[in-house]
């Protein structure tokens, strides 16, 4: 099996957890594994972009060939360093909320497809923790990572594609359905049960052969012990059991999983084929 990797520094959950990632322990690794690892990053400086392109000059003169990393909201003096790599990354878009996002990106952009070159990019670019289906497709990313599309499955979420004059359609956001029978959300219109393009997420689902499950809920007094088919509404209070009558996406999270991978397998399908052009006017808004 010949495995090619791309290799992230980890400085970002470094930053999160309040760890340290030594650069030539890092270096180190890289070194150890460079038949396995095709692509890597530069160990980034979460918060200083200074010290992320000391550390991508420390790996270059080692002879390592990190790809440099690019930041929200950095200068752009540093965009335009990245823009003499064929290769760069963009990062600290997971901690990006809101109308944030999508300008910084059309900014970056700007510069990746001038109109010099027709449009299409001029390097490639790399999207660390990019799951949004619409950042996905709207921007010619040549590659892009991220974990947090397991969140979707954990808070009883599925992603399911829209679809336009009777076809399925990956050119719109797709509809986020909680489908979890044990979701806060369970009475509300965002839920499955009530939602009105259910039988659109029914037929979805068919289709992918993902069944949707039936699940009962039952009170029970202090000191119940669960059966097999059996898991608590809520850990804490204990007061509440889910029981399964059929196992399916209101039950199960890894079957939740699989749905909402699909999804995104399918969506890659319907990009466009790198590199295309990314037309755009010149106001970032």
């Amino acid at each position: 099996m010949n495995t090619k990797l791309f290799l992230d520094s980890g400085a970002y959950s470094a930053y999160q957890n309040k760890t340290i990632v030594d650069i030539y322990e890092y270096m180190d690794f890289i070194k150890k594994h460079e038949k396995e690892i095709t692509t890597y990053a530069n160990l980034d400086s979460i918060g200083s972009a200074e010290e992320t392109w000391k550390n991508q000059r420390i790996m270059e003169q080692h002879g390592f060939n990190p790809i440099p990393v690019y930041h929200l909201d950095e200068d752009n003096k540093y965009l335009d360093m990245c823009l003499k790599y064929d290769y760069f990354a963009v990062g600290g878009l997971a901690s990006a909320k809101g109308k944030s996002l999508k300008p910084f990106l059309k900014k970056v952009f700007v510069k990746v497809c001038p109109e010099s070159n027709n449009y299409y990019p001029i390097c490639k670019v790399h999207g660390f923790g990019i799951a949004t289906p619409e950042i996905i497709t709207f921007f010619p990313w040549y590659s892009i990572d991220t974990t947090s599309w397991v969140q979707y499955g954990r808070y009883g979420i599925i992603l399911v594609p829209r679809v336009e004059f009777g076809n399925i359609t990956y050119k719109k956001p797709p509809m986020s359905v909680a489908i979890s029978s044990k979701s806060k959300a369970i009475g509300d219109i965002k839920h499955f049960r009530h939602c009105r393009e259910k039988d659109e997420v029914m037929e979805y689902c068919r289709i992918k052969n993902f069944p949707i499950g039936k699940t009962l809920t039952k009170k029970v007094n202090p000191g119940y012990e669960l059966k097999e088919n059996e898991s608590w509404i809520d850990r804490k209070t204990k007061d509440k059991v889910q029981v399964i009558i059929e196992r399916g996406l209101c039950c199960d999270g890894e079957m939740r999983d699989a749905l909402n991978l699909q999804y995104f397998l399918d969506l890659e399908k319907h990009i466009p084929k790198y590199p295309w052009q990314y037309k755009h006017i010149p106001r970032v808004d």
